[in-house]
């Protein structure tokens, strides 16, 4: 049986590459049907909202798919806890100079 990591590992190539074939899938759709794709989304009214919605689905597909390939190739993201040093800081009051108009003849 394998362990847990080989597991975690298999899953996340299996993500990968279900994300990359969408992927494909989306962009080879919208390359090989340009003429219907320009039909839909240039006849306007709610039809203007298809190129948003397309771009998202398209970007959340790509998303996954670039996600995957770094968690499989290994590089991920420093997770660093931001600490803040607040209560050691001391409040000193400083005298507010206020600007004064001078006229020089």
């Amino acid at each position: 049986m394998g362990t847990g990591n080989e597991r975690l590992k298999k899953g996340r190539i299996a993500r990968m590459l279900g994300y990359g074939i969408l992927t494909v899938g989306l962009y080879a759709a919208l390359f090989t049907s340009q003429g219907t794709v320009m039909l839909y989304f240039t006849k306007g009214s709610l039809f203007a909202s298809l190129p948003i919605f397309t771009a998202f689905l398209v970007s959340f597909a790509h998303g996954g798919f670039t996600n995957y390939f770094w968690q499989v190739m290994g590089i991920e993201a420093s997770k660093r806890k931001i600490q803040r040093r607040q209560d050691q800081k001391q409040i000193v009051e400083r005298e507010q100079i206020r600007p004064q108009l001078r006229l020089r003849v």
